[in-house]
Formats: C-alpha cells, structure tokens, sequence
C-alpha cells in the first residue's frame, strides 16, 4: 500500500481518515499537506478527526501552518487557527510568530468595504442597519475578550 492510498478522497472517507491515524504521524508527514486541505472547510465530516490528528504530528507542521497562514484564504487560516494552531504547544505556536504577528497586525478588510459600501450608498438602509449591529455586536465582544486577555498577561 502506497502513502497516497491512504488519502481522505471525499469529505466522508472516515475510513482512510482512521487509516492515516493509525499509521502514526511519522507516516502522514508526506501526506499534511493533503491533510490540511480537508481544514478549508471544518464542516467536512473529516475535519475534525484530521485537525484532532495534525495536533500529534509536532515540528512537521509548522511550514504547512506557516503556508497557510500566509495564503489569502481567510476562511481556512480561521479554521487552522482555531482547530490546531491553538491547541499545539507553545514552542510549536512560537516557531509561528511572524506570521501570527502579521495576522494580529493586518486588520480585515471587513471594515473598509463595509465604508466603501456605505459611501456609496450600495445598501438599503436596513441592511446597513444589520450589518453595522452585526460589526458593532463583534467588535464588542472582541473587546471585551482583549481586556480579558490583558488582565490575564499584566503583571499584578
């Protein structure tokens, strides 16, 4: 059996998913970055069982993570982020620094369209109604989690 027998070949392959698990990490390493395209979507029935996974796999994910990280795909570096960026151990996320200070640093681009969108007047008044609540509401929460966050890393 070759390593690319054991790709995931649709979103509900659980069987080749178990397959790759019990292999062990040593023997995903040529196979991650198949493994984190299943991330791109962390509905897919395989996602979590893989990122459950890719957190065992140790130094071999960090050039993947550092990709992917750099990429212009929003939705997938949230998902990676989320589901396996966190849980790894600090010296895996501090081999991720730049890339994580460059995310923390770079503000979405929701805003800016949301002013250029309101600018021009694109929206019905109730859409711009919702989606400001939605933006404030976030922001808000955002917020409060920075204080949190502060008060936990300040010195007393």
């Amino acid at each position: 059996m070759s390593i690319s027998d054991l790709y995931p070949r649709s979103s509900h392959d659980h069987e080749r998913v178990l397959a790759v698990i019990a292999a062990g990490p040593k023997a995903a390493e040529p196979m991650l970055e198949v493994l984190f395209m299943w991330l791109q979507d962390i509905n897919y029935p395989i996602a979590m069982p893989i990122a459950d996974f890719l957190i065992t796999v140790g130094d071999p994910l960090i050039p993947h993570i550092k990709k992917i990280l750099r990429s212009n795909d929003d939705m997938w570096i949230y998902w990676v982020l989320q589901y396996v960026v966190e849980r790894l151990s600090p010296e895996h996320i501090r081999a991720l620094e730049p890339e994580l200070y460059q995310l923390a640093c770079v503000a979405e681009n929701d805003i800016v369209a949301t002013r250029i969108g309101a600018s021009a007047g694109i929206w019905e008044r109730k859409t711009m109604d919702w989606m400001l609540d939605n933006k404030i509401r976030a922001y808000e929460e955002f917020l409060l989690e920075l204080k949190e966050l502060r008060a936990k890393t300040s010195p007393e």
